[in-house]
Parts: structure tokens; sequence; C-alpha cells
């Protein structure tokens, strides 16, 4: 050793061997990191940590499910990509396999610079807009659109549920079960197979199809039964009235079987179902509603609605303050007289302005004004959902049936289903009549902003201690460095 060359050599020798010590440890810290780590969000109330029903869910998936953001990066919404981001990043770590199979795979598309991208994925989904977010599970699909990912406060956004949306679009791929939605026919109704623009219902049929839901044609004059996989039978404007034996069938169906079912009908046509009303504490009095309102009538003479109550069916148009089009409708009401069912839970849903009434003359009167011994003076409830709670005699809080009365069905005809907030509330009345909404007990997180403030005190010794301080230290060492070298 005393020799230089041959130290020299034991030195070089040396540092090589430390820098592969080094270098395998760094590759056991990362092997062993990929293996056994842990991730921790620091973040006040834990905004990117997803809720237990979420990871539960994934844990449970069978088949990848895909989620596909067409969202570009500069919209005029920049929040909407990096909240999405920072979300989706949630899902795809937490449905990673132990085996490394990745069952949530999440992909951006910028549509303008992935044109071909962009071009496959519509021609695959069927996909008619630009911007949308795509949750998909082999030949099931499900489109979020944006009103979901915000709740809106006074028209400011005040908390991101993205994960319950996320979650239940996810749930609903996922369930191999398909919903079944059965469309009454044979008095006059409403078809889904009828392109017309005033009676027709292809774009809801079109619609409800995308959105994976089986959806059928029932006539009780030729089929007296109802299927058994029927989870929802809507009876869209009925031009007759329904026979009693068909009408027998309906209530046993939802007081039988805990049924669900949505009605729609018009001024002047009898249904033959105000038993079946009654029976779910319900009014729908042969009335037409006139709204002399300057703000809740449009150009055409159709009803602008704005008045709306929470529920459900309502939240999103209630937040984002988006009003529906309607031509003439019909009171639809509470059945005070029918409210001794202590399981029933009854809701005014949406109503015209305070200068409207529903007039019970409308038939005779050529220019209709507002009386008051026989009229009803605005607002007037246009639309009532009734619940009924199963096994409240035992204390359990078990849902039941539910109905839907609108007083007005062309709202969802082809020519206005797209139009204003329909299309929102036909659909939200669809997913609360067969529980497709509100399934998770996932809560919101909310927007929170720490705000400082300083006075002119503080200021000037913010700037002594992180400004003028350091850079005299600064100058100092470098004065002592030319010193020395001199």
């Amino acid at each position: 050793m005393d020799n230089f060359k041959v130290a020299r050599k034991v030195r070089g020798a040396n540092r090589v061997l430390q820098i592969l010590l080094a270098i395998c440890l760094i590759i056991a810290l990362n092997v062993i990191a990929s293996k056994m780590f842990k991730r921790i969000d620091l973040t006040e109330g834990g905004l990117y940590t997803l809720a237990p029903e979420t990871l539960a869910y994934l844990r449970e998936l069978r088949e990848p499910v895909d989620i596909i953001v067409t969202i570009p990066e500069n919209a005029d919404e920049p929040r909407v990509h990096r909240d999405l981001q920072k979300l989706l990043r949630e899902y795809t770590y937490a449905g990673r396999r132990d085996s490394g199979e990745a069952m949530v795979r999440v992909e951006f598309v910028d549509i303008y610079q992935q044109r071909r991208r962009a071009s496959e994925i519509a021609n695959r989904f069927g996909l008619t807009q630009e911007n949308v977010i795509l949750v998909a599970s082999g030949d099931r699909t499900r489109e979020i659109p944006l009103a979901d990912l915000y709740r809106v406060r006074d028209g400011q956004i005040s908390a991101f549920r993205g994960e319950q949306a996320f979650t239940s679009a996810i749930v609903e791929v996922a369930t191999r079960r398909v919903r079944s939605i059965y469309f009454l026919v044979g008095h006059g109704e409403m078809r889904i197979d009828d392109a017309d623009p005033l009676r027709g219902l292809t774009q809801l049929e079109s619609h409800l199809r995308q959105r994976n839901i089986a959806v059928a044609t029932l006539d009780l004059n030729q089929t007296p039964a109802i299927p058994d996989n029927a989870d929802l039978i809507v009876i869209p404007s009925p031009q007759a009235p329904i026979a009693p034996e068909a009408q027998e069938l309906l209530r046993r169906y939802m007081s039988e079987r805990n049924g669900r079912m949505i009605v729609l009908i018009d001024p002047g046509r009898p249904t033959g179902l105000d038993d079946l009303f009654f029976d779910w504490g319900v009014l729908a009095e042969d009335m037409a509603v006139f709204d002399a309102g300057p703000d809740f009538r449009s150009a055409a003479g159709d009803l602008i609605i704005r008045r709306m109550a929470e529920h459900p069916i309502t939240n999103v148009l209630i937040e984002y303050q988006i009003t529906l089009l309607m031509g003439q409708p019909r009171p639809v009401r509470i059945d005070i007289g029918a409210m001794s069912d202590e399981r029933l839970r009854v809701t005014q849903l949406i109503g015209t302005s305070e200068q409207s009434w529903a007039d019970r003359d409308y038939r005779t009167e050529r220019n209709p004004t507002f009386n008051p011994e026989r009229d009803l003076k605005g607002p007037i409830a246009i639309a009532t959902v009734s619940e009924r709670m199963g096994g409240a005699d035992l204390g359990l809080n078990i849902p039941g049936g539910r109905l839907v009365v609108i007083g007005n069905s062309d709202f969802i005809a082809n020519n206005r289903f797209e139009r204003f907030g329909n299309r929102t509330l036909m659909m939200n009345a669809i997913n609360w009549s067969i529980d497709q909404t509100n399934l998770l007990n996932i809560p919101p997180r909310p927007f929170t902003s720490h705000q400082v403030i300083l006075s002119q005190d503080n200021l000037t010794r913010m700037l002594f201690y992180f400004a003028i301080l350091p850079t005299a230290v600064g100058l100092l060492g470098i004065v002592i460095f030319f010193m020395r070298r001199h």
C-alpha cells in the first residue's frame, strides 16, 4: 500500500465499488417502494381521497372500465380539466390490481390534435358532441354532463361532486343487469317508434338506449299482465280512458310489487287513473293552467317554468337555474283527502308563476279569464311525485313504490325534448323512479379558500426578513469571498 500506483488503483476500485453499491441501493429501494408503498393525502378534508363506497365498488369490478375525456385543456373552464386529472388519477391508482391489471383506464383525447383517435371514439360510441366525458365497459356506455360535476350556489361553484358522478357511472356500466322500461300503448299514447315532431318519442327512446336501458311497449289490451322485469311503466299522454281491467293491473303493480310509474297527462283527456292517483295522494283535476306573467311565457306562447321545489329530480335545474318549456299544462297537486297513509311522501315538484290560474271552464270560454269563485289562483303545481315507504310498521326505511305525475306531455316530444331543461327533467324523473340517482353516500368536496390579511407593519417585517436580510447576507458573503482571494 506504500506504492503510489497501487494505492491509486485501490482508491479507484473503492470508488467504483461505492458507485455500484449506491446504484444497487437505489434500485433496491425503488423495487421495495413499488411493492410496499402508501399514499398519504395531506390536504384539509381529504380532497384527493376516494370514499370507502368508491373503493369498494372498484374492488368488485370484473371488467375493465374506460373513462374517455374529450374536453380540451384550454377550454373556457380550465378548472374542469384540472379537477378531472386529479380525480381520475386516484381512480386509476385505486383500480389497479395486485397483478398489475388496470381495471380503470383513463384517456384524455384532444379532439383538435388527435383527430384520428377522436374519430375512432365517435364512431365506436356514436358520439355527436365534441366535449364529452364518457364511461364505458364493453358495450355499455354512460355520458357524464358537466352539470353533474359541480354544485352551484348563488351562481358560483361551491363544491366538486365529480366522485359521485363517476362512481355512479361506473356502477351503471359495470352492472350486468339491464333496466327495462315499458311504454303503455293502446289508448292513443305517444309512441317511442314515432318520429312525428309533436307526438313522437324517438329522441327519448334513443337517449334511453344510449344509457343501457331496455325500452319496449306494453299493450294491456292484448297482454293482460305486466312483465316481471318491468322496472318502470311510462304512460305518455293517453287520449282515451284506460280500461278498468288495465287500471286494476296497474294498481296491483304499484301496491303489491312496489312498482314505479311515470304518467304524463294533458288537459281535456280523461285517463281513468283517478283512483290510482288517490291511492298515492295525487290529485289531477281536469283544468287548464294559464299564465299571464310576461316573464313566464315565450314568444310562441309556451309556458316557461321557473318555479321548482328541491328534490333529486329538480336539484340540478335549480342549481344551474335551468328553465323548462311546456305547452298547455293541467294542475297536478297533493290530494289532502288521501293523506291518511303515513307511509306516503308526496311532493309538489314544479309550478307556475303567481300570475297564473287553473281554469275550470276552459272548454267553453273563448277568452279565459280568472274567476275567483271557480278557478284556482296561482302558483299552480303541475307536477307531483309520490313515494310510499315500505316496512314503516317495523320501523324500517325500505323504499316502496314511486309515482311521478306531470300535467303536460309535449315537453318530451321530439320537437321539445332537447330544449331548455326538458330532457334533464324527464331523465331525472326516470332515474329517480328506478333508483339510479343518489344511490351513493358520497358527499361533494367543498372548495375552500384561505385568505391571509396583512397589515402594513406585517408587510414591512416580511420584506425585511425574507428580502433585505437574505440579500445583505449574500452581499456580505460575496465581499468576504473577494477579500480572501486578494
